[in-house]
């Protein structure tokens, strides 16, 4: 799995240096959402793959596979403007994220918690 890291990098990097308009929307589409990420500072804490400072967003698409995207988006949403603590006792010994309410606007936060929650769906499709 620590490969599939390294295929998203290299079609995010080639799809941001393309100007080819024949890219295939799902590689825009993933580019788009992490320029997104990157813009709003969610990247100096999560990556795709790997633990930095919170959880990946890979871990956070295993935990919540299951549960329908409709039901568990507006609670991740809200965990995000919010701020959580409590929610990854393995991380860090529990410590929370903080607040993001007035750092990242809720059209940008509902982008990118679904995004995360899709994670695992598309894997789980291939």
């Amino acid at each position: 799995m620590k490969y599939g890291f390294y295929l998203i990098l290299s079609l995010l990097l080639f799809s941001a240096c393309s100007n080819d308009s024949t890219l295939n929307p799902q590689i825009k589409l993933k580019s788009d959402l992490y320029q997104l990420a990157f813009k709003n500072g969610c990247i100096d804490c999560h990556r795709a793959n790997a633990t930095v400072v919170g959880p990946s967003w890979q871990a956070i698409a295993e935990r919540y596979a299951s549960a329908p995207i409709e039901a568990i988006k507006p609670q991740l949403v809200k965990s995000v403007l919010d701020g959580s603590k409590g929610n990854w006792l393995t991380w860090k010994g529990g410590d929370g994220m903080p607040p993001m309410r007035n750092r990242v606007s809720n059209e940008h936060i509902e982008q990118l918690v679904e995004y995360i929650l899709l994670l695992k769906r598309v894997d789980a499709k291939r």
